[in-house]
């Protein structure tokens, strides 16, 4: 009965390992992105922000890049506007601080994870607001 005992418990416990790896791989899938470069599994990180803009590629985000283009520049504008600015120069607002002062919203931009649903601009967006701290 304590073999029994054994081997039932040790079999819970490959399976609440499998259930805990299963959730985390199918939640890793769900963010991809539009570009090639995005899918990298490493990123290169962004260095520290020193001014109130800051230049951003897919490689510093990878999985998390959620924009259609491979790099830009963010930015914080005055009042916390949040803003992308994309390679043609064209600005895209992050937040609603930006778009209530007339930036374009960023939906032409947004790219699609793996499901089909648009990737989160949760990365980017808290990247162009850490910049406010200097000067938006």
């Amino acid at each position: 009965m304590l073999l029994e005992e054994e081997m039932t418990s040790k079999v819970r416990g490959l399976l609440l390992v499998g259930i805990v790896c299963g959730a985390l791989t199918i939640s890793a899938c769900g963010g991809g992105s539009g570009t090639k470069e995005a899918a990298q599994s490493s990123s290169v990180a962004l260095p520290e922000p020193t001014a109130s803009s800051q230049a951003v590629a897919s490689e510093n985000l990878g999985s998390l890049w959620p924009f259609t283009v491979d790099h830009g520049t963010l930015e914080c504008r005055p009042g916390v506007q949040a803003v992308f600015v994309a390679p043609d120069g064209k600005a895209y607002a992050l937040n609603d601080k930006a778009e209530e002062a007339g930036v374009a919203g960023v939906e032409p931009l947004r790219a699609k994870g793996a499901g089909g649903d648009r990737v989160s601009l949760g990365a980017v967006r808290s990247r162009a607001l850490r910049l406010c701290e200097f000067g938006g």
